[in-house]
């Protein structure tokens, strides 16, 4: 782990979300890569939810020691469309194991499929609630458990703002293109407000199940100069894969029960 450096250990404090540390991006000969993000420019736009694939899709996290690559875990990941008073909307599932069973943890998003914009989100914990969050307009109410009780979240938000906990799916669902800069404002339960500097270094070829895919390669973060490497599938437009030192993530695996 000494190997994540400081910004996987961060990613680990901020987030409560174990496995946005676990991302290596394994780059092949073919890439065509940019120069590395690091400043804090970018232009504000809206993902476009209309855009992404629809499905369900397994990952398979794996770590690497000595030089070899041993799977630690699982991802399963499901986007569904559907009509919510009278909106077209996007409920996406993200359900992490590890299997060392020390760590389980289900994100069930509602979100507005135009923008991906919130509406809900609930998450669980080692399957107990642990976050339940209601987003209107410029404001999010609900809880959050904090040493076994209901911690109260009632917080007022400026303009359209996306929930930070959803990663991959957020940057699928922009308009990339190599050069891209962007930032999104976003809001997290454990971390408040923030924001997402999203940059488009360049393009890779990626090896799925169903064989070779075109990626956008993005360099992603909550500050401009800390920041983890994504592969975005352009055809179709999904999550691939996400790296942080010597841990991975790549479409792929069995995900079991995991729903």
């Amino acid at each position: 782990m000494k190997q994540t450096t400081t910004y996987a250990s961060n990613l680990l404090n901020n987030f409560a979300f174990l496995l946005l540390t676990l991302h290596l991006v394994f780059f092949s000969p073919q890439a065509s890569c940019a120069q590395t993000a690091s400043d804090a420019s970018g232009t504000f736009v809206a993902p476009n939810g209309t855009d992404l694939a629809l499905g369900d899709s397994c990952y398979t996290i794996t770590a690497g020691t000595d030089g070899k690559e041993q799977p630690i875990g699982y991802v399963f990941q499901s986007l569904t469309s559907d009509r919510l008073d009278g909106d077209d909307v996007l409920t996406v599932v993200v359900h992490q194991h590890l299997l060392t069973k020390k760590f389980d943890m289900r994100d069930r998003l509602v979100l507005r499929r135009a923008d991906l914009t919130p509406l809900r989100l609930d998450t669980d914990r080692d399957g107990s609630p642990h976050v339940h969050l209601d987003y209107v307009p410029g404001r999010v109410t609900g809880w959050k458990m904090v040493g076994g009780a209901k911690q109260p979240i009632d917080v007022v938000l400026e303009g359209k703002v996306w929930d930070g906990n959803l990663w991959g799916v957020t940057f699928a669902a922009l308009p990339l293109k190599v050069g891209a800069n962007y930032r999104l404002p976003v809001y997290q339960y454990d971390n408040g407000k923030g924001e997402f500097f999203v940059t488009v270094v360049g393009e890779q070829k990626v090896a799925t199940p169903k064989g070779e895919a075109k990626a956008w390669v993005a360099e992603v973060g909550l500050k401009p100069d800390e920041r983890v490497k994504y592969l975005l599938g352009q055809t179709p437009r999904m999550e691939l894969g996400y790296a942080a030192g010597p841990m991975s993530q790549r479409l792929g695996g069995d995900c079991g029960s995991l729903r």
